[in-house]
């Protein structure tokens, strides 16, 4: 996707899913020399271990997550401000979220998993996550959106993996809050936030990213 931009100067958007339980990490974590082993412990306890080009920290992914991917340039002249560019993504997914009736605010959540500044939180609790990665003055930039994922389980395996890594940082899923905590309809839970979704990045300028 990120090639592709490059070449092209068409800002797309994808959005996906993982078919079965993974633990999601930036390659940097894979030089660590315990990774080998945390990541084959990782994996007999039902969680795979995927690294990826972007930044952030350990993120879980299967069914009940929804991934946003936003790819653009950057014009000539313009800067590469951390803000504007993770307002890229933050602004449509907050306009998605109230066409759901969901208020949504950018900040960080302690105890949350891959914390950051840029999170979206719903009355504290952490629903979507962020990352981006740069080539020259092209972005991709990454989102994770918890949709009716069983929270208990992925936590404990982050809590697990990051432990056999040797660091010491503690995750809560209480600070966490799914779609399906907010959203109280009939509609495919996943289908409402594609549908949302779809229609705020059009309406920033995206199309759909076609490999």
């Amino acid at each position: 996707m990120l090639e592709t931009v490059v070449a092209s100067g068409q800002a797309t958007a994808m959005l996906w899913q993982a078919h079965a339980p993974t633990l999601d990490l930036p390659e940097r974590f894979t030089t660590a020399a315990p990774f080998s082993a945390a990541a084959k412990a990782s994996a007999a306890r039902g969680w795979p271990v995927i690294p990826r080009k972007t930044g952030g920290g350990i993120t879980p992914q299967g069914p009940g997550v929804l991934n946003l991917a936003l790819c653009f340039e950057v014009a000539s002249g313009q800067s590469r401000a951390i803000l504007a560019s993770y307002a890229k993504i933050v602004d449509p997914m907050r306009a998605a979220f109230s066409q759901l009736g969901i208020e949504a605010e950018a900040t960080s959540v302690q105890g949350s998993f891959c914390d950051g500044d840029y999170n979206l939180a719903v009355e504290g609790r952490k629903i979507v996550g962020t990352a981006q990665r740069w080539r020259g003055r092209t972005c991709l930039i990454h989102a994770l959106l918890l949709t009716d994922l069983d929270l208990a389980p992925a936590v404990a395996a982050l809590a697990d993996f990051s432990a056999d890594l040797g660091h010491d940082t503690v995750f809560r899923d209480d600070v966490h809050c799914r779609l399906a905590d907010l959203l109280k309809t009939e509609q495919d839970l996943t289908q409402a936030a594609v549908d949302a979704l779809w229609q705020a990045v059009s309406e920033a300028g995206y199309v759909p990213f076609a490999p």
